[in-house]
């Protein structure tokens, strides 16, 4: 009885110790988990059940479009190409005076300026008229021979033409520089020593056409409007230099009579070859070269008049057409 008592006792005494025992272990593992190593091992753990989860758990992908992907530039991308690229815009209505910025009328305005302070180059007359028109001119250089003979063919066909004179050869011929004017055709300036004005300085240029005004109105009373530049050679610095002398217009042509030449590349120019080249090149406005000088000028003028009067063209001045 007394050994069955103390094996029951040592029993109980055991069992408490165990149960001593887990419980030491239990108060430290919660003690561990307020610990840094505690908080490490666990979120270790969460990590790895997370890293579990998204190989079990994949991101759906979005479907595949039909059309290539849009991109999106960044927005300092975008500001860059649209200070270097603009954006294309609708063609812009015609602004009213009242729209137009301050600035931009008066670049347009300088625009204007800049074009209006040069001669205008006239190739073929610029006014429409219901009748065709053509203008006959005549340069006059040094020879002066036939100036009469061309003046009574004139008057004998009723027909005003213009003639672009050198300025000395106003000063060596007043009377027939007069005789022109008195007859009813214009005077213009065909500049004083009928050089190469494109190699002169602008001193020189001036007083090539300055000069040459004076001694036509100093010599007949007409104020030349009118310029032909010899060679029919210019620039802008010239047309500038023109339009301060007050001079709106340098007048080419659109029909070379070839009447200056004896030959021209193997062929003879004879009185018909000017007949047929003007008849042929005869336009509604147009402006035909000859020489007071030219070689078969003089027996050529009668038939130029009349074929193109047959033609249907009205025989005008140059400044009939501007």
């Amino acid at each position: 009885m007394m050994n069955k008592t103390r094996k029951k006792r040592k029993r109980h005494k055991n069992l408490s110790k165990i149960s001593v025992f887990f419980l030491i272990i239990i108060i430290m593992a919660g003690g561990l988990l307020f610990t840094n190593t505690g908080r490490e091992i666990i979120g270790c753990f969460t990590l790895f059940e997370s890293a579990k989860d998204m190989q079990i758990k994949p991101e759906p992908q979005e479907p595949q479009s039909a059309e290539p992907p849009q991109t999106t530039e960044s927005t300092e991308i975008q500001e860059s190409r649209t200070e270097a690229e603009p954006a294309p815009v609708q063609e812009a209505q015609p602004q009213k005076e009242s729209d137009i910025e301050p600035d931009e009328a008066n670049q347009q305005e300088q625009a204007k300026e800049k074009t209006a302070d040069l001669s205008k180059v006239i190739r073929i007359g610029i006014v429409d008229q219901a009748a065709k028109q053509i203008a006959l001119t005549f340069d006059i250089g040094w020879l002066y021979e036939n100036t009469d003979k061309i003046l009574n063919l004139l008057d004998q066909y009723n027909v005003k033409a213009t003639f672009f004179v050198r300025g000395f050869w106003v000063k060596e011929h007043p009377d027939l520089a007069a005789e022109i004017v008195k007859r009813g055709h214009a005077l213009e300036n065909h500049s004083l020593t009928h050089g190469h004005m494109s190699t002169m300085t602008d001193d020189e240029v001036e007083y090539e056409i300055r000069r040459t005004t004076d001694i036509i109105r100093e010599a007949t009373g007409y104020q030349p409007q009118l310029f032909r530049p010899p060679y029919g050679e210019y620039d802008k610095r010239i047309l500038g230099i023109l339009r301060e002398e007050g001079y709106p217009y340098a007048i080419l042509w659109t029909v070379d009579s070839h009447d200056w030449a004896e030959e021209l590349n193997g062929v003879k120019i004879t009185k018909d070859y000017l007949v047929n080249r003007i008849l042929n090149k005869a336009s509604d406005n147009g402006i035909v070269l000859l020489h007071v000088g030219g070689y078969e000028t003089v027996h050529a003028l009668p038939e130029i008049i009349t074929g193109l009067k047959s033609d249907g063209y009205e025989l005008v001045k140059v400044n009939d057409m501007l």
